[in-house]
């Protein structure tokens, strides 16, 4: 009790001795707080932007449907190249087109190209030191990847001009919108493109198969002619004009005077068949005028043939693509986000923080001086006596 009543005396005596000297306490306040005010308007201001990017609603993303449900290639080549990365005309999520964004928008060689754009590193006149100045500016830039707790991606960057930081900020995104959303549309241009030379190679193909046969249908057609010819004279030199008849048993193992079906089916030389048979054979022949219809496999590859030719998917999907949001790549939405909300706000320095340190500081420098002065005074320091 004896020592709180000890230390009650003892502040009481440091409040009285404090109050003599309020003048000296109340000076060194205020030269305190006007050299922090001075010191504030003095150091560079430090401005932080953070951009919170999202991916697109569903009601945005519901203009890239038609190009989804789309493929690239004609019906009847997706089954032959069905692990074809070219299947799909719009291989994109709302998740994969908010992945495009984010990867172009880290890309160095855009943030450098935006840098030198917004003017948000102050020019020195020496080329190479603006330019380590840019390039350690886009070093400072950080980005934050989603997580579960917060499901979206920020890009933060801190500058010492704000107008010129809200200036990158704003065509940092706006440019990779736009960037991204003529990439991806060279893309399906490309896609397209693909689709439609694969269907051509197709074509050319199946029309070169074709001919192939029609031209080994020719070839069988000649070689049968030949045959045949020699089978004719053979059988004009042996006077056979009419088939030989070779007896044939009957139902009832009789012997019958009827021509052979080996004849007629092959198994015997084809000159027993007659020089009449032979050269009839031979004239049709050389009358055929169109060898398609024994032609194998002919009419199903005209059928391929024709469908691909008649297969418009190309000129189907330039006509989705034109009335898709990426007709416009300055307007087509691939991520959302808010330039108001990035708008930038100054970190450093803060007007409270200098205000009351530096009174806080005087009070301190003030109720010092005045204490030594008093016990200076008072004989209380050596030497003082």
């Amino acid at each position: 009790m004896e020592s709180d009543r000890d230390s009650e005396v003892d502040l009481r005596v440091m409040a009285r001795r404090l109050w003599r000297g309020w003048r000296t306490i109340f000076l060194t306040t205020g030269l305190a707080v006007a050299a922090g005010v001075a010191l504030y308007f003095a150091v560079p201001r430090v401005y932080q932007s953070v951009a919170v990017v999202l991916p697109i609603t569903e009601p945005e993303y519901s203009g890239y449907v038609d190009l989804i449900a789309k493929s690239a290639l004609s019906d009847m080549l997706e089954d032959q190249q069905k692990n074809d990365p070219r299947l799909t005309t719009f291989p994109y999520s709302r998740d994969d087109l908010l992945k495009e964004f984010v990867a172009y928008l880290q890309t160095p060689a855009h943030l450098l190209n935006v840098a030198r754009e917004s003017g948000v590193v102050p020019s020195s006149g020496d080329k190479a030191a603006d330019e380590r100045a840019a390039v350690n500016f886009v070093r400072s830039v950080t980005f934050t990847p989603p997580t579960d707790r917060k499901p979206n991606f920020e890009m933060r960057a801190r500058a010492s001009n704000e107008d010129a930081l809200n200036k990158f900020v704003a065509l940092s995104l706006d440019n990779t919108r736009v960037e991204v959303a003529k990439i991806i549309r060279a893309s399906i241009m490309a896609k397209i493109s693909a689709g439609e030379n694969m269907r051509k190679d197709a074509i050319a193909t199946l029309t070169i198969d074709m001919a192939s046969r029609r031209q080994r249908a020719e070839d069988v057609r000649k070689d049968d002619m030949e045959r045949l010819g020699e089978q004719a004279q053979i059988a004009e030199r042996l006077n056979l004009t009419e088939p030989v008849a070779i007896p044939a048993l009957s139902a009832n193992g009789q012997s019958t005077a009827a021509v052979s079906a080996q004849v007629i089916s092959g198994d015997q030389p084809l000159y027993f068949q007659g020089s009449a048979a032979l050269n009839k054979q031979i004239d049709l022949l050389k009358n055929r005028k169109d060898n398609d219809p024994y032609t194998t496999g002919l009419r199903d590859l005209q059928t391929q043939i024709y469908m691909l030719q008649n297969d418009n998917r190309a000129s189907v999907l330039r006509t989705l693509l034109d009335k898709s949001p990426l007709k416009d790549p300055a307007t087509a939405p691939l991520a959302r986000y808010s330039l108001l909300t990035a708008t930038a706000e100054r970190i450093f320095p803060r007007l409270s923080i200098f205000g009351i340190g530096s009174l806080l500081l005087g009070f301190v420098i003030g109720a010092s001086i005045v204490l030594l002065r008093d016990e200076k005074e008072r004989g209380g320091l050596p030497g003082t006596a």
